[in-house]
């Protein structure tokens, strides 16, 4: 199933609006995430998507079916949440079978349909077992297969592992994935968290303050951020943000002048910049001094000064010693400047 907002904007008052204007279509068969920090709409627009909100202005299409004033029955949608909410009195097999006994299904055709659906999450070792002597990861597997056993056209997940501890989420979101590819069913998946986005997504939705900042896959969210928002909310370790006028002379003749003129902030991601010189992929040097450097691992970080300012590189060869002056060698790939909207106007596809 497609979905496609056309304009949809949401307000509770009449005056304050929490989603503007939105304008997007999920490909169907998708795993589509949408991303942003907390209060930015995420969870508003899964709830819209359902049909337990509603849009104050603009439709929404469920392919070609206007679906804006139809309720979250009628939209045919499966839906898992942060807690679960399984029923603790029913057992694992009894909780995916509810929704089709709900729908009527004879007996011995739902118990077919929910321990097919057991197999598919891996819990069929676990059907009479109540939820409360489930794990985490457990009680998940059993609220995905709950979901889709009334065969939804969407399947909602808001931030479905973020009760889960850090080993288990990571197994969580690959079975997810596993999940939506075995059975095609178009799936959107509401969290804050970029790795879990970056890791399962055909493509992502980064929402900030009731608006889309950026719709494209996780490769293009990183290389061609739109602007400084993105740039800075996508990538680990954080985008290095500096003032245009925290450079003296070093761009000087590297980037056009009225694009400098233009300028108002510098993104450098932490791996553009290095200790030795790449030939063409340099786009100039500049100077530094070492503040301090680690080594985790395979890992080596230096925190650096820059005309006062600091700035991380990830991409040391050479051994450095604190206070040490040391030449960086920036990198055209991960190197971006924004103008005073934040808009990008230099760096990935847009470095001539």
């Amino acid at each position: 199933m497609e979905v496609t907002f056309k304009d949809v904007t949401l307000s509770y008052d009449g005056k304050r609006e929490i989603l503007h204007h939105l304008n997007f279509t999920i490909p169907e068969g998708t795993l589509v995430s949408i991303l942003g920090p907390s209060g930015c709409g995420k969870s508003t627009t899964l709830m819209m998507i359902s049909g337990l909100l509603a849009p104050t202005s603009g439709k929404i299409f469920f392919g070609d079916q206007d679906v804006t004033k139809k309720d979250a029955l009628a939209r045919k949608v499966g839906m898992v949440f942060q807690n679960y909410a399984l029923y603790p009195h029913l057992s694992v097999l009894e909780n995916i079978e509810f929704p089709l006994k709900m729908a009527k299904v004879p007996k011995k055709d739902r118990k077919k349909k929910a321990i097919e659906l057991a197999k598919l999450v891996h819990i069929d070792d676990q059907l009479d077992k109540k939820p409360g002597a489930l794990s985490g990861g457990q009680q998940q597997r059993v609220a995905i297969a709950r979901a889709l056993a009334k065969e939804p056209s969407l399947l909602l997940l808001d931030e479905p592992l973020s009760n889960l501890d850090a080993r288990l989420r990571i197994e969580m979101r690959q079975e997810i994935r596993r999940i939506q590819q075995e059975t095609g069913v178009t799936t959107i998946f509401v969290t804050h968290d970029q790795d879990e986005a970056l890791h399962i997504s055909d493509h992502i939705m980064v929402l900030n303050q009731g608006q889309i900042q950026q719709f494209s896959s996780a490769e293009t969210l990183y290389d061609n951020p739109s602007n400084l928002f993105v740039s800075q909310f996508i990538g680990e370790p954080v985008i290095n943000t500096l003032d245009i006028t925290d450079f003296d002379r070093e761009l000087e003749g590297h980037v056009d002048a009225e694009i400098l003129q233009r300028a108002k902030k510098v993104g450098i991601r932490p791996e553009a910049l290095q200790d030795h010189d790449t030939g063409s992929e340099t786009l100039t040097t500049i100077a530094t001094k070492v503040k301090h450097s680690e080594k985790y691992g395979r890992e080596k970080n230096a925190l650096l000064d820059f005309h006062g300012k600091p700035l991380l590189t990830t991409e040391m060869r050479a051994e450095v010693a604190d206070e040490q002056e040391l030449p960086l060698y920036l990198q055209r790939h991960g190197f971006y400047l924004f103008d005073e909207n934040g808009v990008r106007i230099f760096g990935g596809d847009q470095d001539a």
